[in-house]
């Protein structure tokens, strides 16, 4: 029989399987947004290695979004750059403790978000699927 926490892992495993990419990527960038505002609260408590585990998660997000990119689109090659900028954030916040860096670019991620969230929508109610800019 299987305990809690491992049903809870099947259902999150069940529902991240289930998402178009579209979705997948609003759900990246919902955790990177969560994680990077809860390492701007870890850092000012004074509580670093808490808040690098949070910065870890952002990084790992943001690297995935870089590796995901299709090159053949020009969105794609800003879309590298920008993600690229917001690491070189991350770094710099976790060897400081800077919060301003972490705020700074979480509004960047919630346009990102917004815009992904918006094509979502859009390609959902048109019948399509959510693919250009990212590899199959």
């Amino acid at each position: 029989m299987y305990g809690n926490g491992s049903l809870i892992e099947k259902y999150q495993e069940q529902a991240i399987a289930t998402m178009s990419r579209g979705e997948l990527i609003v759900t990246l960038y919902d955790e990177t947004i969560k994680n990077l505002k809860y390492a701007s609260v870890l850092f000012g408590q004074e509580n670093p290695d808490a808040a690098r585990k949070c910065t870890q998660k952002c990084r790992n997000i943001l690297n995935y979004l870089i590796v995901v990119l299709d090159g053949k689109y020009d969105l794609a090659e800003r879309l590298r750059t920008m993600y690229s900028y917001m690491l070189g954030q991350i770094v710099i916040a976790e060897a400081t403790g800077e919060t301003s860096r972490l705020d700074a670019i979480v509004p960047q991620l919630e346009e990102l978000r917004g815009a992904w969230s918006e094509a979502e929508k859009s390609l959902r109610t048109q019948g399509g699927a959510v693919s250009q800019g990212l590899k199959p």
